[in-house]
């Protein structure tokens, strides 16, 4: 509900984001947005629940503490701190108690979090800045530059999922934008093609499977010839972003796939 309202509120309200790139940035109001969560599942005022939170596999222990903190404080009994590699493993359907390597890229709104993981475990782990957020401020600043349009998140958003393709293919896809013009100051519309978003989008999906990449060159070998048999698992909304399995798989040489209902993963 708040972010259909980004740009449409008048001067006394103000868009808050408490978590920024996986990291509580504002403790009050994180603290207030997760006393709403529990409530909507547990009501009771004398039963305290216990909370399980997915964090950023690359989590700082000081990060990690105040995520606790942060929970327990709006009310929760116990919390448990999930690696979100390892949520979207569970989430895919994929058995990480066995012996066995796996490696799942989580790609969500501020983070992607990769990891190989075994026997219910993450072995190698790894995480960027680089997700859905960037790639949306990226598509915007893009149109700016080339276009001289201010655009909205919520038009760079939709330009992300209806337009924008990380590889070279072909697939063309088209999108009339509305926003402000910088040369006549006055509202202004214009057409966008998928090859007028492919390089800022290529530049930031080139950097997660560069990142994949790394994390697999460290991988032990054992788990390694486990991944080329499994192949690389993506979920997130991220995910979805057309062309980055592709990607991903050109730059590691090992096969990735997509899970199905990648966005509730």
């Amino acid at each position: 509900k708040a972010l259909r309202m980004v740009g449409r509120v008048p001067s006394y309200i103000d868009i808050i984001r408490p978590l920024r790139d996986g990291i509580i940035q504002d403790h009050r109001m994180t603290n207030e947005l997760i006393v709403r969560f529990i409530n909507e599942v547990c009501r009771s005022r004398i039963i305290k629940p216990r909370v399980s939170v997915c964090v950023p596999a690359a989590i700082t222990g000081i990060e990690a503490d105040a995520v606790v903190e942060a929970v327990m404080a709006a009310g929760a009994r116990q919390v448990f701190l999930v690696d979100e590699p390892v949520a979207a493993a569970l989430g895919a359907g994929l058995d990480i108690r066995k012996p066995m390597g796996c490696m799942v890229i989580d790609i969500g709104g501020g983070s992607t979090d990769i990891a190989v993981i075994s026997m219910g475990g993450r072995v190698r782990a790894a995480s960027l800045p680089v997700a859905g957020n960037a790639f949306d401020q990226c598509i915007a600043q893009y149109v700016q530059e080339k276009f001289n349009i201010a655009i909205g998140p919520l038009t760079a958003e939709a330009l992300k999922k209806q337009v924008a393709c990380c590889t070279k293919s072909e697939f063309e896809g088209v999108m009339e934008i509305r926003g402000h013009s910088w040369e006549t100051n006055l509202p202004a519309r214009r057409l966008v093609y998928t090859r007028d978003l492919y390089l800022p989008v290529q530049e930031l999906a080139a950097r997660i499977a560069a990142t994949a990449r790394n994390v697999l060159e460290s991988t032990p070998p054992e788990l390694a010839a486990d991944i080329v048999d499994r192949g690389i698992v993506l979920a997130g909304g991220g995910a979805l972003l057309r062309g980055m399995d592709a990607l991903i798989e050109q730059r590691t040489g090992v096969n990735t796939l997509t899970v199905q209902n990648a966005m509730h993963v």
